[in-house]
């Protein structure tokens, strides 16, 4: 059984929509401006009101296309698995599981103690179900996520065994705590239930939908009963609003009219600090886990390697940081500190020194650049002092500012040479990783058939942890020599609050710009 991997999240949708969600909010380890949430007896009768940057399209687990829409429904629809505030993968209606000796298939071991709010109990064939739906219904953004699985074995009610094609599936366990893993009764499945504006039973969770407005509202009641989860709720509802603009959200919590919100964009950041400092509001504070960084590919000047670690070496963190008003961190790897998969004795290769840039962009004739960026979001003026340096470096670079829901699908398809981005964002395991950013649609390994072998070794689901992981310290080093993707820093993410919130400091998926509230509560 594998318990101890780090936090992050399998990007199922559309890559425009995921960027949408960090720049609207603003960009691991953790700090906090207060001492720690309140204490006191929790009052189960409160309504924990809360504001969020990205809006919530439906309600259906499997038509989701960004993960600003997951929070939304986390405390609706429990999955097989979760990850905790300090990013661990932990059990949830699955108690455990284990991939077979010779990887061939995973087995879930699941609770016997869980009812949907239908009355249809959750067991093996519940899961068979899901998956079938996810992978055959129309508009499904989750078969991607489910392609490794071939068949789905039911072994006893609460044991079943996920057959896998060969050598694939090692991911499984984590993708579980996204979306993928919410489970919806098979009464509704079988009804042909629309869940995307009303779920009505479908879920076991803790709360049921009282009323919804496509990305405007969505209410939330407690369930009658004791929940499976006896962390889950604490109060007895949830009211939420999705609201983008930032100085807004924090106005609201300064108010009082909200109890929650979060803010990533360096001026509010700076205020909820100055707030939490004085004791006016509850901050804590949270590095996001996407990096921040300068995307590349092989095309034109930047066909040759020496234009590429031109423009890496020239690229200074700390005056990105000082742009960020000291709110984001420098960082020069691929994955968090204390991750499993990173060698904390790495040095990146191409720290910033602009007179080795000089000479780097000297040797390759004077390269040019396009730094293509979303108008409008925390990468334009990133983009800006980035255009600076390499000017300094003897690099010409030129800016293209293209609409925030352009930028990352085309840069997809080919359409840009670079782009600024923020979207880089390392998952629970590593195989996804690479198989979106490394190997896949981003080419970070520049189609390095060293990369592409490692990554074939690494994902082996026979493996265990410790096997795999130097294989990816090595993806990552090799990956980063190729100078494809320059490392900056991450961001800062506060959850700001109004001093009666409980549970901040726990809370998972913060350091993805997104929010899991289930074990939130109210002090009275």
């Amino acid at each position: 059984m594998k318990h101890t991997w780090v936090r992050g999240m399998r990007t199922i949708a559309v890559a425009a929509s995921v960027s949408a969600v960090l720049a609207a909010c603003g960009g691991g380890g953790t700090s906090s401006t207060t001492a720690g949430g309140p204490t006191g007896e929790l009052d189960r009768a409160a309504v924990l009101r809360v504001t969020a940057s990205a809006p919530t399209r439906n309600l259906d687990p499997y038509l989701q296309t960004s993960y600003g829409g997951w929070g939304y429904m986390t405390p609706v629809f429990d999955r097989l698995t979760v990850v905790d505030g300090d990013g661990m993968l932990q059990p949830a209606l699955a108690e455990s599981w284990a991939f077979a000796p010779d990887g061939t298939y995973l087995e879930l071991k699941l609770r016997s103690d869980v009812t949907f709010h239908d009355g249809t109990p959750f067991d093996a064939a519940a899961v068979a179900a899901n998956i079938e739906r996810g992978k055959t219904m129309e508009g499904s953004t989750v078969v991607a996520a489910l392609e490794d699985i071939t068949a789905v074995e039911i072994v006893d009610p609460h044991t079943v065994r996920l057959m896998l094609a060969p050598g694939t599936g090692v991911e499984l366990p984590s993708v579980f705590t996204t979306n993928v893993g919410m489970m919806v009764s098979p009464k509704a499945i079988e009804s042909g239930a629309d869940l995307r504006n009303d779920p009505g039973d479908a879920g076991s969770g803790a709360f049921v939908v009282a009323s919804y407005v496509p990305e405007e509202s969505l209410t939330l009641t407690r369930t009658d009963g004791t929940n499976w989860d006896p962390e889950a709720g604490k109060v007895a509802s949830i009211e939420f609003q999705a609201i983008p603009d930032a100085s807004t959200r924090l106005n609201g919590v300064k108010t009082g009219a909200t109890d929650l919100t979060w803010v990533s964009s360096a001026n509010e950041v700076v205020e909820a600090q100055s707030l939490g400092a004085d004791g006016t509001l509850d901050v804590d504070e949270v590095k996001f886990r996407n990096v921040l960084g300068l995307f590349m590919r092989a095309e034109g000047d930047l066909a040759n390697p020496e234009a590429r670690q031109a423009v890496a070496t020239a690229i200074d963190p700390d005056a990105i940081n000082a742009l960020f008003s000291g709110t984001c961190t420098p960082h020069r790897q691929v994955y968090p500190d204390g991750s499993w998969s990173v060698d904390e004795s790495y040095v990146y290769p191409y720290a910033y020194d602009e007179e080795k840039a000089r000479g780097l962009a000297d040797a390759a004739g004077g390269p040019t650049i396009t730094l293509t960026f979303a108008a409008g979001t925390n990468t334009e003026k990133s983009a800006n002092v980035i255009q600076a340096q390499l000017t300094a470096a003897g690099i010409t670079a030129e800016l293209n500012p293209v609409p925030n829901t352009q930028n990352e699908p085309r840069y997809i398809a080919g359409d840009f040479q670079s782009m600024v981005s923020n979207s880089l964002s390392p998952k629970v395991d590593p195989a996804e990783t690479v198989d979106q950013f490394v190997t896949g649609a981003y080419d970070f390994a520049n189609d390095n058939p060293q990369i592409a072998e490692l990554a074939e070794q690494a994902a082996d689901p026979s493996l265990s942890q410790d096997e795999r992981a130097p294989l990816y310290q090595q993806i990552w080093d090799l990956t980063l020599q190729e100078a494809m993707f320059v490392p900056i820093c991450n961001q800062t993410n506060a959850s700001v609050s109004d001093g009666t919130v409980a549970g901040l400091e726990d809370m998972p998926w913060v350091d993805l710009g997104i929010f899991d509230v289930r074990h939130v509560g109210i002090v009275g």
